[in-house]
């Protein structure tokens, strides 16, 4: 099995987008709306990720971890505390 990210050997990009093309001209109805969902789900991580990435990265978040915050630290250690007693 390839590693993630890497084509089957001596495949590019457009040839493997072709033979996906093929093999999906001949799948029946029912198997091409589970493609469809896996597709969708792969496409939609992607977009999470991006979503999560630039949210770490923004300025807002970073704020919040810096140690202004750090009151809310001890508030959830005693939450925690309570909770375990």
């Amino acid at each position: 099995m390839s590693a993630v990210g890497t084509y089957p050997p001596n495949m590019t990009a457009i040839q493997l987008k072709d033979r996906i093309t093929s093999l999906l001209d001949a799948l029946p109805e029912a198997k091409l709306a589970v493609t469809f969902d896996f597709v969708q789900f792969l496409a939609e991580r992607e977009l999470q990720r991006a979503w999560l990435n630039a949210q770490s990265q923004s300025a807002a978040y970073q704020q919040w971890l810096g140690s202004d915050n750090d009151i809310y630290d001890e508030v959830f250690a005693d939450a925690t505390l309570r909770a375990t007693r």
